[in-house]
């Protein structure tokens, strides 16, 4: 009973203390995001709130652990400026009035907010991450149709590589990625893949010198993050840190109303998937 009492107290915290500071923050809108990837060509590595959690290391029970290293190295990524890469912060930090769990941001945002807020730069033109989770979390659903015609328009006769975890499968059942006149695959661990980075960045360089493709599509949790900023700068390749894209874009398709289990792919967001 103290644990739920405690945590219905964060949302006056973040209404009192933090939320000017957080709407002070210039983040563009969720089109403007889907607008800059496909007319601008700029790489996206995302920050929700696990990525603030990783920096920070506060035992989240997830797929990734916690590490010194992975918290510097998600810190280096947010922190440093890279021509064509663009780092994309939650709608709710802007306005979690337009979201379904607009409760849980603000109580999240309480509880963790002096952290966050202290490991960004007020002067900086962010993006949003919810240009990858445009349906299910969002109230307005027709922002959902823009994103997803705009990112299918935009791949089409394009080569694309996928990394992603070896249960992700990301645009199989689907046929978001049909319009693609290739798709290649980089399968990684699932669970902490992080602690193989080098490997995996390795196997990235080494198919994209070799194959070439047009846009590269990660969905590997933190590590995305890091591969997109890495990636880039590296080899000047647009990466996008694309998470959720695929499973958010099933359950448009399907109409639900809730998150459900997706045959044939890892949703870890549904219990006993």
């Amino acid at each position: 009973m103290y644990k739920a009492f405690n945590d219905a107290v964060y949302i006056p915290i973040y209404q009192i203390k933090y939320k000017r500071q957080f709407q002070t923050l210039k983040i563009k809108s969720i089109e403007q995001t889907i607008d800059a990837i496909t007319k601008d060509h700029i790489s996206l590595s995302r920050f929700g709130d696990g990525e603030f959690k990783w920096i920070n290391m506060t035992g989240q029970e997830s797929f990734e652990h916690d590490s010194k290293e992975l918290s510097q190295r998600l810190l280096e990524v947010l922190h440093f400026n890279l021509k064509r890469h663009g780092i994309g912060l939650p709608q709710a930090f802007k306005n979690p009035d337009i979201m379904n769990a607009n409760k849980y941001w603000e109580r999240e945002m309480g509880k963790y907010g002096k952290q966050w807020l202290s490991d960004l730069d007020f002067s900086k033109m962010y993006f949003n991450t919810s240009v990858t989770r445009p349906y299910m979390d969002l109230k307005d659903k027709k922002i959902a149709k823009y994103v997803f015609d705009e990112f299918k328009k935009y791949i089409s006769n394009k080569s694309i590589l996928v990394i992603e975890g070896d249960q992700t499968h990301f645009g199989g059942g689907n046929d978001l990625l049909s319009s693609a006149s290739s798709v290649m695959r980089l399968e990684c661990p699932s669970h902490n893949a992080f602690e193989q980075y080098k490997t995996i960045l390795g196997q990235a360089k080494h198919a994209i010198l070799n194959e070439d493709p047009d846009l590269v599509l990660a969905a590997l949790g933190p590590t995305a993050t890091i591969l997109s900023y890495d990636l880039t700068k590296i080899l000047n390749k647009q990466v996008l840190d694309i998470g959720h894209f695929d499973v958010e874009y099933t359950w448009f398709l399907n109409g639900d109303k809730k998150r459900t289990k997706i045959n044939g792919k890892a949703v870890n967001e549904v219990k006993n998937n």
